[in-house]
């Protein structure tokens, strides 16, 4: 046998075993050491492919596939810097348990740390930020070797899919010649089946929840990503029990069908402002922190007799506050569920009747203000929200994008799905990620809520969009520079200060960029027009770039407009 040959069957058994774990998908970024890999995975019938040029939009590209379909997708770089560019989309899917198959090819051993060209020292590359690192052998092609690379790319799926998910990094130093034997067979043939469980309480440790919980004034919190069917779980709980939930855009409970007037939508803007008649006796945490900051000083402001119960599905211990009394380290779902089913007292109406009232005078207070009449950053975003389809999916940047929606989504009954990036909070590569989501589904309608400096940092990834006709919609909110500055501290300097280091103005034309990538572009001069282009997009998605010119000062004025409003209706300044 040739070392062609072994090379061949000792990668292609690997791809074997990914794809017996379930793995469908791949992004490539071209390169020449990486040659082997990225032609038997592109040969692959049973492994979509996908072509990046640009690492670390690759990365992100792939970070969104699998937000989306909620299956492992895979990466593959050749050697050098290439991986390093992925750095920051891992650490992304590392923090928000995205399950990622990191394949980075690399020198031989003889030529490593001899300066050799493309070289560089790619063991741990990423550290702490992946769930394991495997160096793999050099390829052989006895029994053994092929046994082991089998089973390892069936293991590292596995790995990256267990909770708390997260991505895998493996690092194959291959040998030249690089090409691959192509008369190979390369249909996968052996499959190896996977049985796995969840986490679960004992009946006694549910019924003293239940016995702890039912009947008394409570609060539900839930944090971090969910699909639409988990967040009706979440809220079905809510109901059973009578108490108001507060909760993450992401968590997807806003955004739900469902109209519950227990589903907080305003808590952001009233949870600092009331004058409290009753205070919880539990409040229940489901996974991270939500993003509004007033509601972390809501549960900060709580005092020892309030209980606190901490549902950890991942066993990480991530609770910021660290109030936790009780850590419940089980499946959320499955034990949301089985509460759910056990409740039989529910708490007075007088408790949930005050939340609600909250709710329903801030949702007055906004109907009040003539700015939300007028086309602005707030109220494009909730226009955004407003005409999203029933299964649409709504991508949202980071910085202000995510809290006008946080603050402002309004109780439409329109069902779509919510995604971000939040394990990380960042800027970069948010247009890759919402273009992977758009990948899943490119036949809903995909729109994509972001900031101009997020849209600078990943202006690459629009090349994804023209080369895979992905009809995204993209709805740019341009005060040109960092507006999420105008609300910190930062903003009391003076300006020869402020604007060039946290203002930012880039001062660019963005009908230029559409131009480049092949999108349409348009420029929103009304929330009339802006509401037809967006009822366009659920009949005929397409890739666009929607502008809405803002301003800073503008989103500042309005949300202080609000506060202040609310102080004097719900008791602070009374």
């Amino acid at each position: 046998m040739t070392t062609q040959s072994e090379m061949t069957n000792y990668l292609q058994t690997f791809v074997e075993g990914m794809i017996s774990s379930g793995v469908e998908q791949a992004v490539i970024s071209p390169g020449s050491r990486s040659t082997p890999l990225a032609l038997l995975l592109h040969r692959q019938e049973q492994i979509e492919t996908f072509i990046e040029v640009d690492e670390r939009s690759a990365a992100f590209f792939a970070l969104g596939l699998s937000k989306a379909s909620c299956k492992p997708v895979v990466l593959l770089c050749t050697s050098g810097t290439a991986a390093a560019n992925y750095y920051p989309a891992i650490c992304e899917a590392n923090a928000s348990h995205i399950p990622l198959i990191v394949l980075t090819t690399d020198r031989p051993h003889e030529l490593r740390q001899v300066g050799a060209p493309q070289a560089m020292d790619q063991f741990h590359l990423f550290q702490h930020h992946v769930k394991e690192f495997i160096e793999m052998a050099i390829p052989e092609g006895t029994k053994m070797m092929l046994d082991y690379a089998y089973w390892q790319g069936m293991r590292a799926i596995d790995t990256a899919c267990q909770t708390p998910k997260g991505p895998v990094h493996l690092n194959f130093p291959l040998r030249e010649p690089l090409l691959p034997d192509l008369n190979r067979s390369l249909f996968a043939e052996r499959t190896t089946e996977i049985f796995a469980g969840k986490k679960q309480l004992s009946e006694k440790q549910l019924i003293e929840c239940v016995d702890a919980w039912q009947g008394k004034k409570g609060v539900l919190v839930v944090g971090g990503t969910h699909t639409p069917e988990e967040a009706a779980v979440f809220i079905e709980l809510a109901e059973r029990l009578s108490w108001p939930i507060l909760s993450d855009p992401l968590a997807n409970i806003t955004s739900s069908s469902n109209d519950s007037p227990l589903i907080m939508r305003y808590a952001d803007l009233f949870i600092q402002e009331v004058e409290m008649s009753q205070y919880p006796d539990v409040v229940v945490r489901f996974g991270m922190m939500p993003i509004s900051k007033n509601t972390m000083f809501w549960l900060q402001s709580l005092n020892e007799t309030t209980m606190v119960y901490f549902v950890d599905e991942t066993g990480e211990w991530q609770d910021q506050l660290k109030q936790t009394q009780v850590a419940i380290q089980a499946d959320e779902q499955t034990f949301a569920k089985e509460i759910t089913e056990r409740i039989i007292i529910r708490t007075s109406d007088s408790w949930c009747n005050q939340w609600i009232d909250w709710q329903e005078t801030t949702e007055q207070q906004l109907t009040e203000l003539s700015e939300m009449k007028t086309l602005n950053e707030t109220t494009a975003s909730i226009l955004v929200h407003k005409k999203m389809a029933k299964k649409g999916q709504l991508f949202v940047s980071n910085s202000n994008a995510i809290r006008f929606l946080d603050r402002f989504s309004t109780p439409d009954n329109n069902q779509y799905q919510l995604f971000g990036n939040r394990g990380i909070n960042g800027i970069d590569g948010i247009i890759s990620t919402a273009l992977g989501v758009c990948a899943t589904n490119p036949e809903r309608q995909n729109v994509l809520l972001i900031g101009d400096l997020a849209m600078y940092h990943d202006m690459n990834g629009l090349l994804l969009a023209k080369r895979y006709n992905l009809p995204l919609t993209i709805v740019l909110l341009n005060n040109n520079g960092g507006g999420i500055f105008s609300f910190l501290s930062q903003r009391h300097l003076e300006k020869d200060d402020f604007e060039p280091i946290f203002g930012t103005p880039i001062d660019l034309d963005f009908s230029l960029v559409a131009q480049l990538y092949d999108a349409e572009y348009v420029k929103a001069e009304s929330l009339e027009q802006l509401e037809l282009l967006l009822e366009a997009t659920q009949k005929q998605p397409k890739f666009q770039l929607i502008e809405v010119i803002g301003d800073r000062q503008e989103n500042v004025l309005l949300y202080e407009k609000v506060v202040d409003g609310l102080k004097e209706k719900l008791g602070k300044n009374k």
